[in-house]
Parts: structure tokens; sequence; C-alpha cells
């Protein structure tokens, strides 16, 4: 919320002027009849005066304030705040800012980590994120302003029954709610450009910094959603240990062995896939895939149904832009670890992705200028923080190319 009112401000400086202008006609009506000037109406004039330059300076205060960035906003067009980042970026501190207050750059001082990008960037960003980090694709994402996401997850439905008019009810059980609790982690990256390509006119700062920064991030983040230990970084779905169905409890994720190292045990590689696709329980089959490495797809696109001698794989075809594996599309990262025959692997997980991993984004990326450290290259120092968790241990499934 603006600090100074807009409709406040122009109402003040209305009738301050009109003050000012009953006052001034009597004192050049007294000037012009040669009368004696009051000292109480040229006290009053001085005090009309500052109340004008004071209301004045009030508007060029809103004007000001009106183009910085809002957090709340998805949407800004063009305006002082990324005139000034480009500024910024080209010349560092000491670039003029075209007659905008510095502190437009952005909400926190510069000691605190640099300056937040503009929204229009941040955007391209993470567009630039969905479109690259395959578990971006497949998970949700919530974006927060807090250091840490908290979360109820309901590890089991509530019960009901049936009953005539006059049954008694038998008190049914609770659900068992589990709380998840995320943090957020700082990621960096630091491209690097010669002043000298940074005063090329012709440079677009916001697509080349957008371009350098998005694909490394996008590499990197994805790597930790899948199998990242949760130090200092998401923690991946690869992390947590897998059991069997009859051992499963909360907290693991469900495993099925294919009874070989590194394949499939004795050609039996469509009843196992069959398997993990009836482990899933039928809620979670909405929206749900395969993800896995491109080692295994080599593999996976070999094998046939025994019954009918069809490939349970199937290529992208009219409508659909993804292949398929027993009718569920198919995602492949090379962050899934290898199949390597004779070595133990787990390399597809399949599942409902949208159900079963969290990733948050903390709003805001940030971007520090260095022309220091790297000379004679200029150093962009970018921050971002994110994090990342299983949020229903039900909702995947993993294969473990093991005995």
């Amino acid at each position: 919320m603006h600090e100074y009112d807009v409709q406040t401000t122009l109402q003040d400086l209305s009738r301050t002027f009109e003050e000012f202008k009953s006052v001034n006609n009597q004192r050049l009506h007294a000037i012009e009849n040669k009368k004696r000037i009051d000292p109480l109406e040229e006290e009053k004039m001085t005090r009309l005066e500052e109340g004008l330059e004071s209301a004045e300076k009030r508007l060029k205060q809103i004007q000001a304030f009106s183009s910085r960035p809002s957090v709340e906003t998805t949407e800004i067009p063009f305006c002082a705040y990324t005139d000034a980042f480009v500024g910024y970026i080209r010349k560092g501190l000491d670039a003029p800012l075209h007659g905008y207050e510095r502190k437009a750059l952005s909400t926190t001082p510069d000691s605190e980590g640099g300056f937040l990008v503009p929204p229009q960037l941040d955007q391209h960003l993470y567009a630039t994120l969905q479109s690259t980090s395959i578990m971006r694709s497949l998970a949700s994402r919530r974006e927060v302003s807090s250091s840490v996401l908290e979360l109820l997850v309901d590890k089991e439905t509530v019960d009901a029954g049936w009953v005539t008019e006059k049954q008694d009810r038998v008190e049914t059980q609770e659900p068992h709610l589990a709380k998840v609790r995320i943090p957020v982690h700082e990621m960096y990256a630091k491209p690097r450009a010669t002043q000298k390509l940074l005063d090329d006119a012709l440079l677009n700062v916001e697509e080349w910094l957008s371009q350098k920064v998005s694909q490394k991030m996008a590499f990197m983040e994805n790597s930790a959603f899948i199998s990242g230990n949760g130090t200092n970084k998401p923690k991946g779905i690869l992390s947590y240990e897998t059991v069997g169905k009859n051992i499963w409890e909360w907290g693991k994720l469900e495993e099925i062995k294919t009874g070989a190292t590194g394949g499939f045990m004795g050609g039996k590689g469509s009843e196992t896939l069959q398997d993990v696709f009836f482990a899933l329980k039928p809620q979670y089959l909405v929206n749900a895939s395969w993800l896995m490495s491109r080692s295994a797809q080599a593999v996976i696109r070999k094998l046939k149904d025994t019954e009918n001698g069809r490939y349970l794989w199937e290529p992208p075809l009219a409508g659909i832009s993804t292949p398929t594996l027993l009718g569920y599309p198919v995602a492949i990262s090379d962050d899934m670890p290898a199949l390597v025959a004779g070595e133990n692997s787990k390399a597809i997980v399949f599942g409902n992705f949208r159900e079963g991993y969290q990733i948050v984004d903390r709003t805001g990326i940030r971007v520090l200028r260095d022309p220091y450290s790297a000379k004679p290259y200029v150093e962009f120092y970018v921050t971002r923080r994110l994090g990342g968790d299983v949020l229903n241990f039900e909702a995947l499934k993993v294969v473990n190319f093991s005995e």
C-alpha cells in the first residue's frame, strides 16, 4: 500500500492553491491601491507557499514510489525499475538512472545480496526452468515469501459406512496426518561478460542474463529433485529408502524388484512393469507418468507384451506429444540412474508426481554485479531460493533393477 495517498495529496494541493490565490489577490489589490500590507498576511502568504512546495514534493514522491516493483504483482509494464535495472547491469551503481530514484531498484538494501530482477525477467527465467527442468513439468510447484513451507498431509482417508435411519452409528477412524516441512535453500550462478559486450547497445542484457542463468540452474535443480540429500539442497525422490510392499511404511517408497541385477529376470520385463502399474492405487493413476533414464528407455523400448507380442512402448502419435508406456506418458531425464547390465540401479519411477513431490520457490531472484573479482570480466552473482521434498509416499513407486 502506498505511503502517500494520491487523492488526499491532490485535495491538499487544490485547497492550498485556492487559499494561496485568494491571499495573493488581496495582496496585489493592496499594492495597486498603494495600501499598507498587513504583516500577518505576508506571514500567511509564506506559509501557503511552503504548503504548495510540500504538496508538490509529495506528488513527486508518489510518482517515484509507484515506479518501484511490487512483490504482489505478476505483470508490470516497462517502468523506472526495469530501466534502472538495465542501467545497473551495464554500468553498475555509478550509472545514471535517468532521473529515477536509485532505491527504485530494490525493496531491500544492496548489502543484503544485490537487487531483485524485474518481474518480466523473473517470469522469463521461471518459464525457461519450467520447459528445461523435467521435474518441474511433473511435480507440484508453490511460491512462498518465507523460508519454509509447512503442510499437513492425510496419510489415510476418513472411514465411512452405510446405515439405516435408526441404526447406531459406529465411530469411524480419524485420518492420520503427517506434517511436512520443506525449507528453501540458496542456489547461485555466476555468469560473466566483458564490459565491452555490456556496452554494446544491441545486446539485450535481460535476455542474455536469463539465458546464461536458467539453463545451468535447471540442470542443477532437476538433479537435486531426483537425488538430492536435503543438505543445502532439496531432498530428492531417490534419497529415500525403498522397501517391499510387505514392510512399507510412511516415510519410505515402495519398490518392485526385477529379480535380476541391471535387467529383467528371464525376459519378464512386461510382467514386472505391469506389477509396478498395479501397485499404484487407482486414485493416483490420473496424471500418472513414468520417469526414467535414457539407458532405461533403450531397454524398455524393446519389450513386448508376452500375450499379443505388441511393444509396450508407444512413440508419440498425433495429439500426443510424448511417448507412452502402458498408456501413460514417459519423461526422460539423464539425472535418473543409468541402467547398466550387472549393476543395481533404480532407473525408473512411476506414479503421480503432482501428488507425490512438492517444489517450493522463494519469491524473488537477486543479482549482484561484481566488476572486481575476475577482471577484465564483470561477474553477475545470481541467487534464488528453492526447496523440494516428497509429499505423498503412496503416490510414487520405484523399479529396482536388482535381485
